[in-house]
């Protein structure tokens, strides 16, 4: 557990970071602060208590579901690309006809980037967006990371954050990718109980934030959400997931939010 405190512009930044490990007895601790509603939150207090400790394989089910739907439209796995060669299946002719050595072609795997990525993924949604949706933005970005592992190394947290004005809170957890512990981390990132209680009661606990956004502004903290966060957590690359309060190309059109957010940070299939 970590804290990070900073007085701002805007008012007082407040972090608590955590290890997966620590969910279970802040969820005890803390309970008192976390309402239910089922529509809303999904799961029931003792449910999310059980399942933050245990995972849920039925969200394991559905993030299987949707990788198997896009085997043919993002690749899975690092690519391949054509190389010039003093061997290989395919003739360069250009190259022949020149006298160039190297005038055969053959495949490789393309590099790995072994330049680790921060993602974070605000799981903060306003109140009209309902249980089903916040799980399946969660399925999405489980899908991502499954995809990103094999390409290079990935640091994963999600996180919720609220406030009022002059105030603002975070409370974020790890999510373990190496081995990336399906069962746990599914729950963990996809049920809006995790973000709607565990994040929201630990948060009012322990920043006394309210109900509201950030410094009581949605795009005021969309707008320094990342530059916060990596001040905070030390820098580096990132990824950061705004938090939802109306639509999303992550549940209106996550295929194709998958393939460009892949493309941007592995780069994409076959050279020619």
């Amino acid at each position: 557990m970590r804290t990070f405190v900073k007085q701002i512009s805007q008012g007082k930044d407040q972090f608590l970071f955590l290890e997966a490990g620590e969910i279970p007895g802040l969820l005890e601790k803390h309970s008192g602060r976390m309402h239910y509603s089922s529509g809303w939150m999904g799961d029931s207090i003792p449910e999310l208590k059980r399942k933050a400790t245990t995972g849920d394989n039925s969200l394991v089910e559905e993030s299987d579901k949707f990788l198997a739907s896009l085997e043919d439209q993002v690749p899975m796995s690092r690519g391949w690309r054509n190389v010039d060669d003093v061997v290989g299946a395919i003739p360069n002719v250009p190259a022949f006809l020149a006298g160039h050595p190297q005038h055969m072609r053959r495949r490789e795997r393309a590099a790995r980037d072994n330049a680790p990525l921060t993602i974070y993924m605000d799981l903060t949604t306003s109140a009209m967006i309902d249980a089903k949706t916040v799980t399946k933005r969660g399925v999405v970005l489980l899908a991502l990371v499954r995809m990103l592992i094999e390409h290079r190394p990935v640091e994963l947290w999600v996180g919720t954050s609220k406030g009022r004005r002059g105030v603002s809170g975070t409370v974020a957890w790890k999510i373990d990718t190496a081995p990336l512990d399906l069962a746990r981390s599914s729950f963990h990132i996809g049920a809006s109980s995790m973000a709607r209680g565990f994040g929201y009661g630990v948060d009012d606990s322990v920043h006394e934030t309210g109900g509201g956004w950030p410094f009581d502004s949605y795009d005021l903290h969309c707008r320094t959400a990342k530059a916060r966060l990596q001040e905070a957590m030390g820098g580096g690359d990132m990824l950061f997931i705004s938090p939802l309060m109306g639509t999303d190309p992550m549940v209106s059109d996550p295929v194709a939010w998958l393939k460009r957010t892949m493309k941007e940070y592995v780069g994409g299939g076959e050279e020619e």
